[in-house]
């Protein structure tokens, strides 16, 4: 029943079995998948008996609009690609209906091909426990900008209105000689006064949550770096590189905040500390091909092994990337899910990390 399995295996599985933990072993040789092993939580999270799922070939239990993307995932792999250490997909129900799922993957070498042990849950779950995480890092944060910003726009509106007031003001009454730096001095407080506004605004979009909507990608990048800036700024020179790019269909606060958390995992390779000149985040958002991309690379620290492998779990906390953020990565990777994307972690070549976040453009 447990063919190329170490003979401590199945009783591990047996033992997850019991506290109610989906388990299932699929087998990859290039010929389709093989399954080897299910408990019955795994067959019970899609209305089956173990008898049943076992015979049924695994990729029929996935939806049928992701099944081409399994199959080149699966070739890629098969070629020595990294394996992910979670994913999230579509699986079908006994009775038809798509039950989204997430899955933690470990593999080992097999003759042929690889083997996968999966432990798979129903991804509702997942992601109640997700917007309970967001609701207390992010919700939180969100509703507090909210109020925070609109007690700045009240006051902020009258000083810009007034200020535009006076300088008609001037303009009619004070002597032309007088006028020039009288008002180089109004032009100067009026752009910073604007450029509050501009940031509230872009803090509002960010903590308001909305529908669904087709959205630029570049404007939504260009508002989180100026809300960024006081975090990034001292700390690198930010090189932007955004081109117009076809919109994205998201929500708009939702997509902000992934955008802000790569933005901030990347600050946070660099020493706040230490000001160097060489220091560099380049971001860049562009089209390739049916897609929209936003890369956002460093020179800063190395990734350690541990920060490539765990970036994206929810609760972790790397001693040096990604202090002070908490589940910025792993909220950037939901997002991206959600729309039918991707956000990647990989060592930058040269030193420092690059974070990609790759998301379908809209119809």
């Amino acid at each position: 029943m447990f063919p190329e399995l170490d003979g401590m295996l199945p009783a591990l599985l047996d033992v997850l079995g019991h506290v109610g933990t989906g388990v299932t072993v699929v087998a990859d040789r290039g010929n389709g998948f093989e399954r080897w092993y299910s408990n019955p939580p795994a067959a019970a999270l899609l209305g089956y008996s173990v008898e049943e799922m076992q015979a049924i070939p695994p990729i029929d239990m996935i939806a049928a609009e992701q099944r081409p993307l399994v199959t080149l995932l699966s070739a890629s792999l098969r070629a020595g690609q990294p394996v992910p250490p979670a994913l999230e997909f579509t699986a079908v129900h006994k009775d038809g209906t798509p039950v989204p799922m997430e899955m933690a993957l470990g593999h080992f070498s097999i003759v042929g091909g690889l083997a996968y042990v999966m432990v798979i849950r129903d991804a509702t779950a997942y992601h109640a426990q997700l917007s309970l995480l967001e609701a207390d890092r992010i919700g939180l944060v969100g509703a507090l900008s909210a109020g925070f910003a609109h007690e700045i726009n009240n006051p902020l509106t009258s000083v810009v209105l007034n200020l535009r007031t006076l300088r008609r003001q001037l303009v009619s009454s004070l002597p032309g000689s007088a006028q020039p730096q009288a008002m180089r001095h109004l032009d100067d407080i009026t752009i910073s006064a604007e450029r509050i506004a501009s940031n509230v605004r872009a803090l509002q979009t960010l903590a308001t949550r909305g529908a669904t909507a087709a959205i630029d990608l570049a404007a939504v990048v260009s508002g989180a770096l100026r809300l960024a800036a006081p975090t990034l700024e001292p700390r690198a020179r930010v090189i932007r590189k955004i081109f117009p790019v076809r919109r994205v269909n998201a929500e708009e606060a939702r997509l902000g905040q992934a955008v802000l958390a790569i933005l901030l995992f990347s600050g946070s390779g660099f020493d706040a500390e230490v000001a160097n000149t060489t220091n560099q985040i380049e971001v860049c958002v562009e089209q390739r091909d049916a897609d929209v991309v936003l890369e956002v690379s460093d020179n800063g620290r190395d990734l350690a092994p541990s920060e490539t492998q765990h970036a994206f779990d929810p609760f972790y906390r790397s001693p040096a990337r990604g202090a002070g953020v908490g589940v910025g990565l792993g909220v950037a990777r939901s997002v991206a899910a959600a729309l039918h994307g991707e956000v990647t972690l990989a060592a930058r070549p040269g030193g420092g990390a690059m974070i990609t976040m790759r998301l379908p453009a809209a119809a």
